[in-house]
Formats: C-alpha cells, structure tokens, sequence
C-alpha cells in the first residue's frame, strides 16, 4: 500500500490529506482565526460549580466545561479558584470548551502525564508482545509519579528513541510549572505545536512514504523537525511545484468538495444518504445494481456501505451518535460480517469509534468521539434563503478558493493586473481580513490585483480577469 501525505499551506489555512493507494482516508483542516485548542494548557478562574461540574474562564469568548477529571486527587475545586487545565474538545456552537485537569503533553512517540503514574499503550497497536515490550520500555525510563501513553508511532521504537521523546516532553512540563509562577488567569501556560508540524506528529507514521508540501518555508521547517525527531523521515519531504495546484493535481480538492453533499455513490451504483441534525446523524444505503437476488444483492451492497459509511464520517469530521440504516439481510452470517467491516475501517479511526450492533429495528448504531467542529460546519453556513434547509459555501472557504486561484492564476496567464469580481461580502471580506495575504501577492508575482464586488455574483460565484 502506498501512503503519501499532502499539506497545502496558505497563510490562514492549513489542510492535510492522508492518501492511500490513491485513496482520500483522513483529512486534517486548520484555520488561524478558528484554530484548536485541543492539547493547549491554561491557568483558568472557578467561575462557577454546579450539578457536579465547574465552568472555568481560560480567556476564550465562552467558558470552558470541567466535567470528567475535574477533582484531581481527590480535591474538589471552587468558585475564584485558580486551577491549571488542558483542553480536551474545542468549542461548538454553543458550547464552549472541554476541559480536564489529567494534564497529557503529546509527542512524536509517547504522551507524557506528569500527573498520573501509569503506562498504557495506544489501543491501535494490536500485537500483544509489542504492546508488552513498550510498556516494559516506559516503565525503564519513566520517573517515580509520571506515566506515559505509548502512541501508535512507538511501534519498533527503541529505547534511545523514547528517552529523547521523554526529556522534551519534561522541558515542556518544566517550562509550564515555571510559567505558573509569574502567570495570572486567566492566561495559556502552553499551546501546541504549529500546525504543520503538529500534522506530521501526528499523522506522518512511518508507514508514510512521501510527505508533499506546497510552501516553501513550510518544507524547510518541516525538513528541521524531522531531522530532529523523526529518523529517516527528512528525505520523504518534497516540495510541491509547478503551476497546478497540488490538491487539484492530485483530484484531492474534487473529492474534498464532494464532502459537502448528501449524496455518496458507491462502485456498485447504490449510494449513502448522510443528513445530520442536532441529535444524530443518519446513513441511509441504498442499493445498486447487484444482479444476484435480493439477500446477496444487500449483503454485497452493504458491505461496500461499511467501509465508506466509516470512511465518510471519519473525513466529515462526524461524532456522537450515529445511525446507519442498511438494506435489510435475513442471513445472520451477513449481518455478523457487516458489522466485522464496520469494526475493522473504525479501528484506523484515531477519534475513539464505537460499533454497537444491530438495533431491534435493523439500524446499526455507532458512537465517535466529539473533539472538533465537523466539516460541514467549518466548509458551509446554513443557507438564508432556503431557511436553514440546505447549504451554501461560508465566506472564508470562498475567499481561499479565490486566493489559492490568484496564485495560480499569477503564474500562468499573461502580464496585466488581475481583477477580481465577486460577492460584495466576499470582496469585503477579502479586502479587510486578507489584506496581508493579498499584498504577499502582489509583492511574489510582481502583478496589481483588484478586487471589486458585484452584486449579480452570488456567494459562490467569482471571475479573475487580466486588464
């Protein structure tokens, strides 16, 4: 099999695709102005305690939620109390951020708890020996009170390997106990790492046989880190260039697109159906044009829908409960495969999935983890004009589009200014938010660029024209 990962850099926008065998299988999308917090540590204020649970000021827009691990020790916490927090889920819609005081410090092969002595090992590393071998390792290393998580990237690690990871996860630690003694909250003792540089942490395994970045200074980073913590990876780093947009190149945009529709076509010529509301999100299949009678035409339908239904929600980003409605089978023999594949594609899946079985009434039921805002809610807004009963493209993804365009466009159509023409929002919004962006360039390409809004564009409409 062949793994490659792709990062497209802008300068508010990062986006990761995990390919495999040409295959689109993860997709990782962050944006300045709506970065995650996840992993990021925060001196808070105990506004309030309630029901069990605490709210806690960590300078965000909304307070943070204290519900699992809130009592550390044994200690209750109270209201005016200053306490150290780790974020666990971001904020969405509106809630606001999850929030634990198990303090866990993530690196390339190990998670470091600080707080916790115990040793545990990444559920997807399934070999018993390995698994028995890393904790033996962890245990060697690791100092009285402190515990570690042997991630998924520790499998045929060593010992010299996991000790360089440990002694920079303790400067980390050591670097947030001596910013505790000056900060006041509420104030972040700790973010985590770039995004890109979080993106190869966390996704280039060893397994990866290339890693395709489009900025040029995003590779030479890239390059450092590597050569830093990730042995033999340097040299799979390749700068992307030429005048075709690498995601376009690769049809990673097209596919990125089709994230957004309702409607998912499998081989067969049958489909999923994916509609979310605020309690659940349901997957209905449909079927093909499978020829071989009625039980074997749904069992060879929903076994194509297994592995996409798992795959669709890992790359929509969807968590919580889940309800995927198969054409129904007789035989339980099909059911009990059905349900092999639907385990065997969320297993990969680095958000904790759960399958749970068929349903008295044929639905298959499944629970993912909600660490971040789902893709559509990042990708669209709800549609004004249709009251909220479809969507339509928000304005950041328009402007982005327009700008990746722009740079494009400045390598390869004739001398002359560029002018833009598109939605007044979206040519206000490009004019206030990525001014810098804009002037980058002009400076890079040496070409004027004017933008103006048309009333008779729509939001997702847009001309670049040479004058």
């Amino acid at each position: 099999m062949t793994r490659e990962l792709f990062v497209n850099v802008m300068p508010t926008e990062v986006r990761a695709a995990l390919v495999e065998d040409g295959r689109l299988t993860d997709l990782v999308l962050e944006r300045s102005e709506r970065a995650s917090l996840i992993g990021d540590v925060y001196l808070g204020r105990v506004e309030r305690v309630m029901n069990g649970a605490a709210f806690v000021d960590i300078g965000m827009a909304r307070s943070g939620f204290l519900g699992e691990g809130w009592r550390n020790g044994g200690d209750p916490v109270h209201e005016g109390e200053a306490i150290v927090v780790q974020v666990l889920k971001d904020a969405t819609g509106t809630k606001g951020a999850q929030l634990s005081r198990r303090l866990a410090l993530p690196g390339r092969y190990l998670v470091y708890t600080p707080l916790q002595d115990r040793m545990t090992v990444s559920r997807q590393i399934a070999d018993d020996n390995e698994r028995a071998r890393l904790v033996g390792l962890a245990e060697e290393i690791a100092r009285p009170g402190e515990g570690f998580i042997l991630r998924t990237a520790a499998v045929g690690a060593g010992r010299a390997e996991l000790e360089i990871d440990a002694r920079d996860l303790r400067e980390s630690w050591g670097a947030i106990e001596d910013a505790l003694t000056t900060a006041k909250p509420p104030s972040c003792l700790h973010a985590d790492a770039d995004p890109v540089l979080r993106i190869l942490r966390d996704h280039a395994l060893g397994d990866v046989d290339s890693i395709r970045l489009d900025d040029r200074a995003a590779v030479t980073a890239a390059r450092e880190f590597c050569e830093q913590v990730m042995e033999g990876m340097a040299q799979r780093v390749k700068h992307h260039v030429g005048p075709a947009d690498m995601f376009r190149q690769f049809d990673i945009e097209e596919e990125i697109e089709r994230l957004c529709q309702r409607r998912v076509p499998l081989p067969s010529g049958g489909s999923l159906v994916i509609e979310t509301t605020e309690a659940l999100t349901a997957i209905d299949v449909n079927s093909g044009r499978f020829d071989a009678g009625p039980e074997q035409t749904a069992f060879l339908t929903n076994c194509e829908a297994a592995t996409e239904a798992v795959r669709q929600i890992r790359l929509r980003n969807i968590a919580g409960l889940i309800v995927v409605d198969f054409i129904q089978m007789d035989e339980e023999s099909h059911r009990n495969k059905v349900l092999s594949l639907l385990e065997s594609a969320a297993a990969a899946d680095r958000n904790a999935t759960r399958v749970l079985g068929f349903s008295n009434a044929g639905l298959v039921e499944i629970t993912r983890r909600r660490r971040r805002e789902p893709f559509l809610n990042i990708m669209t807004d709800t549609c004004v004009a249709c009251a909220g009963r479809g969507r339509t493209a928000s304005v950041d993804v328009v402007c982005l589009e327009i700008l990746r365009a722009l740079r494009r466009d400045a390598r390869i159509t004739p001398p002359g200014t560029l002018a833009v023409r598109a939605a007044p929002e979206v040519a206000e919004r490009l004019a206030k938010r990525h001014e810098d962006t804009i002037g980058a360039l002009r400076a890079e390409s040496g070409r004027a660029i004017e933008i103006s809004g048309e009333e008779e564009c729509g939001r997702e409409r847009y001309d670049i024209v040479v004058v």
